[in-house]
């Protein structure tokens, strides 16, 4: 079995009891819990492998969204330490363009909980064409670390992604410097963190990402 173990906390380093903390199988299902203790401290023992998705949150919609972690490989004990509030960073994943300036892009949805409650909340968006609840990102709304070494951010892309057949939503590619090096590992831990100006939301989310192989 590996640990899976780390630290629940707000953006000010204060430490959240009882939050949920969920590992996620392909499937999207929930296959490993456990909340928070009363130093925001939690571990999950767990089947060695690689999931798709950890979450963990408290109060979700009422005062937070989700923290996620994405393509979590479990194969040695390993350390997580969620941080979280109204700005969900969803559905992200990274690569390095072939034969383009060497830099790596992240994909990210953003969505703030405090744009939801502006709208209406989520009934209002039922008839909408384009869901907006997306902060408007600048380059000093984003933070980049791969493997703890701060990344400067180069652009950012503002897509749409379609999330039913009439429906989409604002996303962002964001492109950033690689690594002077890399170090030795696997897979690579690429953490950010997001601002929202108008709001003052935050969020933070890691993937992990490993480094293609070619000859």
């Amino acid at each position: 079995m590996i640990e899976i173990r780390g630290k629940v906390t707000d953006f000010d380093g204060n430490p959240l009891e009882n939050a949920d903390v969920v590992l996620k199988d392909k499937k999207f299902g929930d296959v490993y819990k456990n909340l928070s203790d009363a130093d925001g401290k939690y571990h999950l023992q767990v089947i060695e492998g690689t999931y798709i998705a950890l979450f963990a949150c408290k109060d979700y919609s009422v005062r937070n969204l989700e923290f996620w972690a994405w393509n979590v490989p479990a194969f040695q004990d390993l350390e997580i330490n969620p941080r979280f509030d109204g700005l969900e960073l969803y559905a992200m994943n990274a690569w390095i363009p072939q034969g383009a300036y060497p830099s790596l892009q992240v994909y990210v949805r953003p969505m703030s909980l405090q744009r939801v409650r502006d709208k209406g909340g989520p009934e209002a968006f039922k008839s909408e064409r384009v869901i907006d609840i997306a902060p408007k990102l600048k380059k000093d709304d984003v933070s980049v670390k791969i493997d703890d070494q701060n990344a400067n951010v180069l652009d950012i892309n503002e897509v749409r992604e379609a999330v039913g057949s009439n429906q989409s939503m604002r996303a962002y590619i964001i492109q950033t410097v690689l690594p002077d090096k890399w170090k030795d590992l696997a897979y690579h831990q690429i953490l950010m963190t997001l601002r929202d100006s108008v709001t003052a939301e935050k969020g933070e989310g890691i993937v992990f990402w490993k480094t293609p192989c070619w000859k």
